[in-house]
């Protein structure tokens, strides 16, 4: 009967993740070339086809490296994907577990007659507090009426509280990373050295968080308006214009921070926004007009835009 049940799930596999160990086994691929062809962690691989949700990231990541990983073994990876969000679901209903009701042990409860002397206690405890309460009130009354003198002096107002200061935003913390809403080329270097940590089609759905040890990375891409620039869950404003060539966009965190504050504040204070494109502002704060030599003047700021030669191209050459 075991045996009959392991057959018949390998020939039905129940989960997302089997589905995708099954197609990858008959098509004699291994996960290190899974990984290689979709830029997906490989532990992140092993995690989905193992069913082992606590290693892998957030849902919308996790669902963008299952439908990536479909899409490259040549099934369906939008519904596996919406598949694999439902076993999620499914999973932390089914976790939930109601605490059973005993019922209590009968020898633990007292008896009647403790139960009444108790109560009986308490009723006369109770009294007595409401007689000398009672008798310390008379008395203060007494007092207090003997000694009262009437005051026709006005009272001062008292004076108005200040108004509460207005929190100033908070700047965002975790990692940076990239994400495409469809597929789009782009590349991810090193600004004064020849490092390049990622270049190459980011499917949609799929993410690439640059490394803790980047110094002064930037990015490259055709199609600014199919990428999302984020720091830990705090989304940046558009990297760029429609179907602009973005050559130098930084990806310092001190930069990206910045932006996002400046974000805030203009949203805060509507009268002094501008457009948060730093090449149309004249006055440069010092800390932007002195740069290196051979980089742009705006391109630690924002990046350099500048319109794409072929926009409808999906892979830069």
């Amino acid at each position: 009967m075991s045996e009959g049940a392991d057959d018949d799930r390998g020939l039905f596999p129940r989960n997302v993740g089997e589905q995708l160990a099954a197609e990858r086994a008959r098509q004699q691929l291994e996960l290190s070339d899974v990984a290689a062809r979709t830029r997906i962690p490989l532990r992140h691989l092993e995690a989905i086809e193992s069913g082992e949700r606590e290693g892998l990231p957030a849902l919308p990541y996790s669902a963008g490296f299952v439908k990536s990983y479909a899409t490259m073994l040549g099934l369906d990876g939008q519904a596996l994907s919406r598949a694999f969000r439902d076993e999620v679901g499914d999973a932390q209903r089914a976790h939930f577990e109601p605490e059973a009701y005993e019922p209590v042990d009968p020898n633990r409860i007292p008896s009647r007659l403790l139960a009444m002397i108790a109560l009986g206690v308490a009723l006369l405890l109770g009294m007595a507090y409401l007689l000398l309460r009672f008798e310390g009130d008379s008395s203060d009354l007494a007092k207090l009426a003997a000694d009262t003198v009437q005051d026709n002096r006005p009272i001062p107002a008292r004076p108005a509280a200040p108004a509460p200061v207005p929190a100033g935003p908070v700047a965002p913390t975790g990692p940076i990373s990239v994400t495409a809403t469809e597929d789009v080329w782009i590349k991810i270097s090193e600004r004064d050295s020849a490092m390049t940590y990622f270049m190459d089609v980011l499917v949609a759905g799929q993410s690439f968080t640059l490394p803790d040890n980047a110094v002064d990375p930037i990015l490259r891409t055709g199609r600014p308006q199919s990428l999302n620039v984020l720091i830990g869950t705090t989304e940046l404003p558009p990297v760029g214009k429609p179907d602009q060539l973005v050559r130098f966009y930084s990806l310092k965190r001190d930069v990206l921070v910045s932006i996002v504050m400046e974000a805030a504040a203009a949203a805060a204070d509507p009268a002094n926004a501008t457009d948060g494109n730093v090449a149309d502002t004249p006055d440069l704060p010092e800390a932007f007009r002195s740069t290196p030599s051979g980089s742009d003047p705006v391109g630690d700021r924002i990046g350099s835009v500048e319109p794409a030669p072929d926009a409808g191209r999906r892979r830069e050459p």
